[in-house]
């Protein structure tokens, strides 16, 4: 930018490229080959790509490398900085250059040995097309990971496991994992807390097959790690350790892990240790993995987890937990037990409430409960959306229909919130094609812009591709509506779908 430090012109355009911007890459690139030849300049923009993380190299070495031949592009003509390998930025430069030759001199440049911000640089060249820069760069590398510190293994792991389904990137990732097991327990401590996700997850994949992590790293990782596979891994690892020697100890501190495959797997282990009694107490979790695990145990212990929840359910005391108690019934027990779940529908909750209609829903029960139709039906009105979506689904799923006077109500009242009014839209177009025509009609002249527009776009989508399924002739007393509402709503809806959808009505199909 104009009257913009040079510095402060490679932070942003790192920024933006980090962020996924692509025509920045172009522009930092020629911001890059600006610098390189005032040393401290140069060496500025290299801390700014270092902490910029691993992918900004990997894409940088593409664009480095313009497809385009032109002698005044500086990426084609570089400085005499970068062909002189004057500092180390200039060496990165012409790691990436075009010139197999080039490359292979700066791999072997002093600094690449050295400066642990080209080893992203050096780690992308084992992976070069060109053998001789390949082999060149995997023997450096080999020589840099010798007795590799943490900070050496941070700055190539990242990259090595974003390069390492390249075809030519097995003997790269092969290198880094025997420098890995090769690392001592601290500095295989500390790399396992990269930054970097793939980074990350790499390294305890190295550090959990060479079985270098003892039960407490082990139960820390199962509990805090922010990865859930890496998460997921070192539990099945404690659990098959516990399984081995009989441990269930190990155990039982991963049951309070906030990761439901955690639970899971602690909770599984602890059964087939002998010790079920640990299920009761998460019949009312939220995943419903574990609540099906949970129920597991329960039966393993000679108990029936249909009953505790009936019996949590009426105790007052316990209600803290109702929406996974509400979900834990519908998991396991029959109709009979809906009269349980109509109180819920009325829960200050809209979680609960939801979990109600669901639970309603998966256990079939709106048939076998005379009442429950209209307390359902009420809740078409409800001010949370997720409950409102959830009561019509149940409706559709158990073949009973709202009364059409009250749909009618709810989708012409104004003043009703937009998730009552186009549900009652969808449940209305789901008894003929002829309602669903009026309630389209009704809504596409709407001040609701929203409500406006999807209802244009059904009566398009009705034209378009469902007019010839409609068997139905217009009902009689219904066409003169019909008329009138497409005269209203031609300027929303369009002449082509008016005059097809007034000659429908008039076709007497």
């Amino acid at each position: 930018m104009p009257d913009e430090p040079i510095v402060d012109s490679i932070h942003r355009l790192t920024a933006e490229a980090v962020d996924g911007r692509r025509p920045a890459f172009a522009e930092l690139a020629d911001a890059l080959f600006a610098v390189a030849s005032d040393a401290e300049l140069a060496d500025s923009a290299l801390d700014v790509l270092a902490a910029a993380g691993p992918k900004i190299w990997i894409d940088l070495d593409v664009v480095l490398r313009p497809g385009r031949y032109g002698y005044r592009d500086p990426r084609i003509t570089q400085p005499t900085a970068v062909h002189e390998l004057s500092n180390p930025l200039a060496v990165a430069l012409a790691a990436c250059g075009r010139n197999g030759r080039e490359r292979h001199r700066a791999i072997g440049h002093p600094a690449m040995r050295t400066d642990v911000r080209l080893f992203p640089v050096l780690a992308i060249r084992t992976a070069d097309w060109a053998e001789t820069v390949q082999d060149r760069a995997l023997r450096v590398l080999g020589d840099v990971l010798t007795d590799a510190d943490a900070a050496a293994l941070l700055a190539v792991v990242p990259v090595v496991a974003r390069i390492g389904d390249r075809s030519r990137g097995n003997r790269t990732v092969e290198t880094v994992r025997d420098a890995l097991r090769r690392a001592d327990d601290s500095t295989l401590s500390i790399v396992r807390g990269c930054a970097d996700l793939h980074g990350r997850r790499f390294v305890f994949d190295v550090s959990l097959e060479a079985g270098r992590m003892d039960p407490r790293q082990l139960a820390a990782a199962s509990l805090h790690e922010s990865d859930i596979i890496s998460r997921t891994r070192c539990a099945e690892a404690l659990a098959a350790r516990a399984i081995d020697r009989d441990q269930p100890e190990l155990m039982e501190e991963l049951l309070a892990g906030r990761s439901a495959r955690v639970r899971v797997t602690a909770l599984t282990t602890l059964v087939r240790l002998g010790h079920p009694r640990h299920g009761a107490r998460f019949l009312d979790d939220d995943a419903s993995m574990v609540r099906l695990t949970a129920q597991w145990a329960v039966r393993r212990a000679g108990g029936d987890p249909a009953e505790l929840y009936r019996q949590r359910l009426q105790d007052a005391a316990d209600r803290g937990r109702r929406r996974g108690l509400l979900a834990g019934l519908g998991d396991c027990a029959t109709s009979a037990e809906a009269a349980l779940v109509l109180p819920y529908l009325r829960d200050h909750s809209s979680r609960v409430r939801t979990e109600a209609v669901r639970t309603l829903r998966r256990l079939d029960a709106l048939a076998d409960v005379l009442d429950a139709q209209g307390d359902v039906v009420a809740l078409l009105e409800d001010p949370a959306p997720v409950v409102v979506r959830n009561v019509a689904d149940l409706l559709r799923a158990s073949g009973s229909k709202a009364p059409a006077e009250r749909l009618w109500g709810l989708l012409g009242d104004a003043d009703r919130p937009r998730h009552v009014r186009e549900t009652a839209r969808r449940l209305l177009a789901d008894r003929d094609a002829w309602t669903r025509i009026k309630a389209d009609l009704l809504l596409s002249g709407d001040p609701d812009a929203l409500l406006s527009s999807r209802a244009s776009a059904d009566l398009a989508a009705l034209c378009g591709r469902d007019a010839a399924y409609i068997h139905q002739r217009c009902p009689a007393e219904l066409r003169g509506e019909l008329e009138e509402l497409l005269v209203a709503a031609e300027d929303a809806v369009g002449p082509e779908t008016t005059r097809l959808l007034r000659w429908l009505v008039r076709s007497g199909r």
